[in-house]
């Protein structure tokens, strides 16, 4: 059972926990919009599927937040507890650091879940319907959005002009069609118009109003000139494939048909190597939860009479480092390195730096992790703040 003790610790974790989060999440997702309303816009497609895309994109910038938001939700807690000297009351009552990790320790072991079905199953769906949704553009399976004052090729030998366009195509203005054939071609204008859906989803209905109709047939002595109040075309769609099935790759499979490919023998030597190497990634990243307690409350516990904020810094600069790093690894990986010459190797050095600062401000009088960045910092900016007061002095 968790003591009140326990609970304050929580409470001052998860509210900056699920602020940075939301925020990471947030900048993430608003990064990618705009590309991808610029990718569905040139594509031709309908200004909605950008939001089913980002849908399909949150998992994996959830799986990014998430690593960052347990950091920092830490550092804020302990740096907040460590200014107002609620640490050293907990400290006196007999509740050491290593006691204050049971919380702590239990919320790490519930978004380490959470990310494992993140990165194990979720992602995997979620990668795969936003590949078919790339598709979907591209074929124009989706439809496509009149790009207006343009000449756009639809169906067969058909192209199309159109001045205005509301109401996601069912409602245009200012019409030109033109089709071909073996026999000639036949020219269309209209005051307006519309395009609706027929029972065969190969075809589709542009429904014209007020217009006339030029059959340029090169059988007949002159063109046929037709004038009409409403006429309906049928236009037929082009052929387009399937989308393939999911697999094929390391990130639309999930954790266990990882486990089972990555030893395949009919696949070929790279591709379980690919395998291999993203398997260890994945485990990796969920038991990287259970270590970053042990970083951040070193990096959060200041000095009251500094109250500096070097430990966000540090913090986020080591997790980042650390995260850019693992990548490489899995890189490696896929190149034929052993996982755990690189993978895990990187993950017992990440591991051991955590332990080696949490010792210190648990075990230590007096410690203080900070101290030694400090006084590392101060012994290399020292020489060159004295150049830089001797340059503007010179220059003075």
């Amino acid at each position: 059972m968790f003591t009140r003790i326990d609970k304050y610790v929580l409470r001052q974790t998860l509210m900056p926990l699920l602020a940075t989060m939301g925020i990471a999440a947030l900048l993430l997702t608003l990064e990618k919009m705009l590309k991808l309303f610029d990718f569905v816009v040139n594509q031709g497609g309908p200004a909605n599927v950008v939001f089913r895309m980002l849908a399909n994109l949150t998992p994996k910038y959830l799986g990014l937040a998430l690593p960052l938001a347990l950091l920092l939700g830490i550092i804020i807690a302990f740096r907040k507890i460590s200014l107002s000297s609620e640490y050293d009351a907990i400290a006196s009552s007999g509740v050491g650091l290593p006691r204050l990790l049971k919380p702590l320790m239990g919320l790490a072991l519930l978004l380490a879940i959470l990310n494992t079905l993140l990165v194990g199953w979720i992602q995997p769906y979620s990668q795969y319907n936003y590949r078919g949704l790339e598709f979907d553009l591209r074929s124009g399976a989706l439809g496509a959005s009149i790009r207006v004052g343009e000449f756009v090729e639809i169906g067969e030998d058909i192209t199309l002009l159109v001045e205005e366009s509301h109401k996601q195509g069912a409602d245009l203005r200012g019409i030109f069609m033109e089709r071909k054939d073996d026999r000639g071609s036949i020219a269309v204008t209209a005051e307006r118009g519309g395009f609706f859906a027929t029972g065969d989803d190969q075809t589709i209905l542009l429904r014209l109003f007020n217009g006339r109709l030029i059959d340029l047939n090169e059988s007949q002595n002159k063109p046929r000139v037709l004038s009409f109040d409403r006429q309906d075309l049928k236009i037929r769609l082009p052929a387009r494939d399937d989308f393939r099935k999911r697999g094929g790759e390391e990130l639309e499979m999930t954790l266990p048909e990882l486990y089972t490919e990555r030893s395949n023998p009919l696949l070929s030597k790279e591709e379980r190597a690919a395998f291999n190497g993203n398997f260890h990634w994945r485990l990796m990243h969920s038991l990287t939860f259970f270590i970053i307690p042990f970083l951040a409350i070193p990096m959060g516990l200041t000095n009251k009479r500094t109250g500096r904020a070097t430990g966000i810094v540090i913090g986020l600069s080591m997790l980042i480092v650390y995260n850019e790093f693992m990548e490489g690894m899995e890189t490696a990986v896929k190149g034929g390195a052993s996982p755990y010459a690189t993978i895990w190797l990187l993950f017992a050095v990440f591991a051991l730096l955590s332990f080696f600062f949490f010792r210190i401000s648990a075990f230590k009088a007096g410690g203080e992790p900070l101290a030694l960045i400090d006084a590392f910092w101060s012994a290399i900016s020292a020489p060159i703040n004295n150049l830089m007061k001797k340059i503007i002095g010179v220059t003075n």
